[in-house]
């Protein structure tokens, strides 16, 4: 596998026989010390997100897995089913590995995965979603005291705070990081 002495955010990497997705890399100097580089960086395997300190110019291991795309069955309450387009093969992920990016994902979507070896990394996230508002209250006229906001429950099952114009049936935009509304989709 190749080393680099420049990890990059989005880059994957393997330590200690386990994968990791680098979410964030800062680099602080030390005067005459020379820099440390502080990675952030998510468990692929169990979705744990640690943070480990290295000298700058300390070479680390990463990976470059290939995207192979796949359509979204269902989930259970342990597992995620995914189909191949091609060979129609269905492979079964832990819920884990995709974490709570699971809330967006309806039945037929079309995903990318990451694959290393034959083993599914992980599931390579949109940054939003477009999903349709099944249910949620009227809005009251007056109600405007604070936030002017109400929930409203997304196909997927997800709840989310929508502004009180938002109706049963509207298509919603949603951002996946924070899991909150980013606009009416048109």
């Amino acid at each position: 596998m190749p080393l680099t002495n420049q990890p990059v955010k989005g880059m994957y990497l393997l330590e200690d026989g386990k994968f990791y997705f680098l979410i964030d890399r800062q680099l602080k100097t030390q005067g005459r010390q020379g820099g440390l580089i502080i990675l952030k960086m998510r468990a692929l395997e169990s979705g744990y997100v640690t943070s480990k300190t290295i000298k700058a110019g300390t070479k680390v291991e990463y990976i470059e897995p290939e995207t192979k795309e796949m359509q979204y069955l269902y989930s259970d309450n342990t597992s995620v089913y995914l189909m191949d387009s091609e060979t129609y093969e269905t492979i079964t992920i832990p819920k884990e590995t995709i974490g709570e990016y699971i809330n967006f994902l309806k039945e037929g979507d079309t995903v990318l995965i990451m694959v290393y070896e034959g083993k599914v990394l992980t599931i390579k996230e949109n940054p939003t979603v477009v999903l349709a508002v099944v249910d949620t209250s009227d809005a009251v006229k007056g109600n405007t005291a604070n936030s002017a906001t109400k929930e409203a429950v997304l196909e997927t099952g997800y709840k989310i705070q929508v502004p009180m114009f938002i109706k049963k049936g509207d298509v919603v935009k949603v951002n996946t990081d924070s899991g909150t509304y980013s606009g009416k989709a048109n």
